[in-house]
């Protein structure tokens, strides 16, 4: 049997001239400004000044620090500084039970009224050993497009693997346990019954939606069981990592999908380690008519970048030229009718002290590195990252 393979899409930078963001053209713009009016003052000191500052605005929106530019980490560190630092992320949020096909499942709550439905699912571990291991995506997949379709209900999708250190057998705890490997779909919706519509046929039969007590306890226990759950529990956000009272959390963001042509199994290096992870690859389709605005927008935009390279007398990147092929290629496959489905991924990491949080990144960065996505930690951010990874997280 033959792999299907697929094409994840890549970073769109969003720029006007040569892929800048608005924040790097202000420092440069800002800097420019205040250089030619400093020097029209008269005088070699203010002279100076002014170049300096123009250096400065230019470093501050070229040279990137940590993988983010200037721009990008003012409005971080204003949230940071002027945010709410400790406390409970979510107010009125309620586990209980609901009616779903004439069973009682639980479901989560939400304040601006959305509720939440997980289903675990339940799968082999290695995908040889199923007669046709591509069969559940496959079918997944077709169930996520046709909630796009005309009547569907507007819902969010999230596909969630936890893992954890798995308990030692009672007959030979002197071995290594491996890891506990989990994984669950939450459905999010003002009525998520009619969302799960066709859900129960696109995945295996041994699959079941959660109870009341079950999702309970997958919210609580990312933390201290006399602690509440992440959503409940009284959290101090610190620049490196969110503490709670016995617990230190951090997280990650993919910031770049794994290039190339890759199977249903890019990600198996992130999935089974022994640390307390918790992968959220959120879902959503998008209309037709959108991702092909999208899509000739940015090549537009890139178009324009290389007419004015080339006017410039600048040899176009390896990068730009491989962006500009993916593009039309995508260009064709919508003129044929297929659109695209939007990802964003977030990893958690929980631990019980900040040494150990920080060895549990470093694996998870060498398990990034080896499946070729690329993950940028939430410095200052990490409280709304880790809402990310709750299952169905909705703003309030």
């Amino acid at each position: 049997m033959t792999d299907r393979a697929y094409r994840l899409g890549r970073p769109e930078v969003r720029g006007a001239v040569f892929g800048w963001r608005p924040g790097q053209a202000a420092c440069v713009g800002l800097g420019a400004v205040t250089c030619v009016a400093l020097c029209n003052l008269g005088g070699a000191a203010l002279t100076v000044i002014g170049v300096s500052i123009l250096l400065v605005g230019v470093l501050a929106a070229v040279v990137p620090v940590r993988g983010r530019g200037a721009d990008q980490w003012a409005p971080i560190a204003a949230t940071f500084l002027l945010g709410r630092r400790r406390g409970p992320w979510c107010a009125g949020v309620a586990v209980h039970s609901i009616v779903v096909a004439g069973r009682q499942v639980g479901s989560l709550t939400w304040p601006d009224g959305r509720s939440t439905i997980v289903l675990a699912l339940q799968a082999r571990g290695l995908r040889a050993l199923d007669d046709e291991p591509q069969a559940p995506g496959e079918a997944i997949a077709s169930w996520l497009r046709g909630l796009a379709g005309a009547g569907a209900p507007p819902c969010t999708v999230t596909m969630l693997t936890v893992t954890r250190r798995a308990t030692p057998a009672a007959d030979a705890p002197w071995m290594d346990p491996g890891s506990e490997v989990r994984s669950f779909i939450a459905v999010s919706s003002g009525s998520p019954q009619s969302a799960l519509q066709g859900l129960a046929d696109a995945v295996p039969r041994s699959s079941r939606l959660l109870g009341e007590r079950e999702l309970a306890a997958l919210l609580e226990e990312r933390v201290e069981p006399a602690c509440g759950d992440l959503l409940g529990s009284d959290l101090l956000q610190r620049w490196r990592f969110v503490e709670g009272p016995a617990t230190f959390h951090a997280a990650f963001v993919i910031e770049e999908w794994p290039s190339g042509d890759v199977d249903e199994q890019v990600l198996t290096p992130l999935c089974v380690g022994p640390d307390r992870r918790t992968i959220a690859i959120a879902l959503q389709v998008e209309e037709l008519h959108r991702s092909r605005q999208r899509t000739a927008r940015l090549r537009t935009t890139a178009a324009a970048d290389e007419a004015l390279a080339d006017r410039g007398g600048f040899l176009a990147s390896a990068e730009s030229s491989r962006n500009t092929a993916r593009d039309a290629e995508r260009a064709s496959e919508q003129a044929a009718g297929h659109g695209s489905m939007r990802m964003a991924g977030v990893i958690g990491i929980d631990a019980g002290d900040a040494t150990s949080l920080e060895a549990a990144a470093s694996r998870l960065l060498a398990d990034a590195g080896s499946c070729g996505a690329r993950l940028r930690r939430c410095d200052g951010d990490h409280r709304r990252g880790l809402a990310a990874t709750i299952p169905g997280w909705c703003v309030p």
